[in-house]
């Protein structure tokens, strides 16, 4: 891919970025302060600041926006750099610069082409900084493009995050995280950028629900017009394009035309969700009651509870353990749900995704932690498993075996102990070991 890149006071230009991940950082001696936007108001202009955190084979974010610009619309896209976490700029001798972003001092000299005041310039470099790994890139390529706004231009008004989405951010499968702390910190950081977004769209599964588009109200205050989706989003060749071409021609201008309606009868239309500051929100159904949800979800418990004991999911996207799933994604948007019960709802919905695709989780699994699970079955004596390959069930058989030959191992040493401790993680598919880029 190409990196957008520019320098102080300019509009962004095209350049490849240097594949050489030893290229040393060049940061300016001090920040470049602009000249004061008197009177700098954002303005709709219907471009679109495309962000594709998908990339790849089976959900690849880019046909969505090929598919955009293909109608004529001015479309401006972000994606994963070929070198993680890094970024190449130019300035205004021509000098390539390619900047690792994962150190501070990296981040720090990329912050500097940007030509903004010093203390903003330090806030950018934090953020970019403190972002997760692999998305540090996408951070500064949104920070490019909203340092015009900053300088007194006009980015982008639209606004559009592609990928998929638990509930903390937008990932890819071969990706980072755009994580919603870290794209509220970078939207406090540079306000006017955040204040351009006019209309934003997250095409991502479960982004929807009120108190997901208050979040993203509160980071975008001039929005006019959210568009999410309470349950599961259409991928890019299974009816995302199609989507997008209804939500282009519904926010251009000052129009605020967008309904649920629009999208009756379209694949998973029905979980389109709507916001526009007129109307406010629209999801197409009577609020149920919190009473209703809670009953609901506790009906559909057994059929989590029997594959969490190692029961068969054929489905992926249909059955009893989605059906759960959902459950506890409608529970959390509800706006009724104290902070205490949606905290534990997260933790449930995080297992149960987890356990929905255990698949892709233990290839990921095997492959991060092969050495530790070689080194640990190895010390207790014991054929050494691939995870990869075991299903839920024969995973739990297997934990427990090496946890009954621990106990019996006193003496095993600490290769062992410490693949305990991940194993332990791994059969209650924590997070904290599992982290959504792997679903």
């Amino acid at each position: 891919m190409v990196d957008r890149v520019g320098t102080p006071g300019s509009r962004p230009v095209v350049t490849t970025p240097s594949t050489n991940t030893n290229t040393p950082t060049r940061p300016a001696t001090t920040p470049q302060t602009p000249a004061p936007a008197a009177g700098w108001a954002p303005k709709s202009n219907d471009k679109v600041l495309f962000v594709a955190v998908n990339n790849s084979d089976a959900h690849r974010s880019t046909l969505e926006s090929d598919a955009l610009k293909a109608r004529g619309t001015n479309v401006t896209v972000i994606k994963d750099t070929p070198v993680n976490d890094t970024i190449t700029t130019l300035d205004a001798r021509g000098v390539k610069t390619t900047h690792d972003l994962s150190t501070a001092d990296g981040a720090m000299g990329f912050a500097l082409t940007l030509g903004l005041p010093a203390e903003q310039t330090k806030k950018v470099a934090d953020v970019i900084t403190n972002a997760g790994a692999d998305s540090r890139d996408e951070f500064a390529q949104i920070a490019q493009q909203w340092a015009v706004a900053e300088r007194g231009g006009q980015p982008p008004s639209r606004f559009v995050l592609s990928g998929h989405h638990v509930g903390y951010g937008v990932y890819g499968e071969n990706n980072g995280k755009l994580d919603w702390p870290s794209v509220g910190a970078l939207a406090e950081a540079m306000p006017k950028g955040a204040k351009s977004v006019e209309d934003l769209l997250i095409a991502g599964c479960y982004s929807g629900g009120e108190q997901m588009m208050e979040k993203y109200q509160a980071m975008f205050p001039n929005a006019k017009t959210i568009t999410a989706y309470t349950g599961s989003s259409p991928g890019a060749a299974s009816g995302a394009t199609a989507h997008q071409k209804l939500w282009e021609q519904a926010t251009r201008g000052s129009s605020e035309n967008l309904t649920k309606k629009m999208f009756e009868g379209m694949r998973k239309g029905e979980n389109v969700a709507v916001w526009t500051k007129s109307k406010g929100y629209d999801d197409g159904s009577v609020r149920a009651p919190i009473a209703e949800l809670k009953t609901r979800q506790t009906e559909l418990q057994s059929g989590f509870d029997a594959a969490w004991a190692g029961g068969e999911i054929p489905n992926t996207q249909q059955g009893p353990v989605r059906d759960f799933y959902n459950a506890t994604q409608r529970l959390i948007q509800h706006p009724e749900t104290t902070p205490t019960e949606r905290k534990a709802l997260e933790m449930t919905r995080d297992q149960t995704i987890r356990l929905i695709f255990h698949g892709p989780v233990s290839a990921k699994f095997q492959e991060t932690y092969a050495g530790k699970v070689d080194a640990g079955f190895k010390a207790l004596g014991m054929d050494v498993p691939n995870f990869k390959n075991l299903n839920r069930a024969q995973t739990l058989q297997t934990i427990a075996a090496f946890e009954q030959k621990l106990a019996a191992s006193p003496n095993a040493g600490p290769a062992a102990q410490q693949l305990a401790g991940i194993l332990a993680d791994y059969k209650e598919l924590k997070p904290t070991l599992i982290p959504e880029t792997w679903i």
